[in-house]
């Protein structure tokens, strides 16, 4: 991810481009009867201020890369399951730039408590 110049909740004012907001999670139970979990939906949004979509759409290939379809380690040991929902390209109306949104789902489930 060394092409953008940061990942924030909200950019710093002047913020170099290119750079990634977190732009929403949204998170619902996925208890089971034997383990706790929750599924996360992610909305990131790439900013970009070259022309064409070429760069933003590149980020976005490398965050599938590192995001999409994968298995990572959650707090604790547990485990978290990274899925590629949707993504979409647009132009900011208020100023000349592109950005494009992407959600992940991410199953989250803690250790098995039994294998403790």
């Amino acid at each position: 991810m060394g092409k953008v110049s940061g990942v924030f909740e909200e950019a710093p004012e002047g913020q170099p481009f290119p750079y990634v907001t977190v732009d929403g999670i949204r998170s619902t139970s996925a208890r089971t009867l034997s383990r706790p979990g929750e599924e996360v939906t992610a909305t990131l949004r790439v900013w970009s201020d070259t022309a064409g979509f070429a760069e933003a759409i590149g980020i976005l290939d490398d965050l599938n890369r590192l995001l999409a379809d994968r298995e990572l380690t959650g707090p604790e040991g547990g485990q978290v399951f990274c899925r590629y929902v949707e993504s979409e390209a647009g132009i900011d109306p208020d100023h000349p730039r592109r950005k494009v949104s992407v959600s992940y789902s991410l199953l989250v489930r803690e250790p098995d408590q039994d294998s403790n």
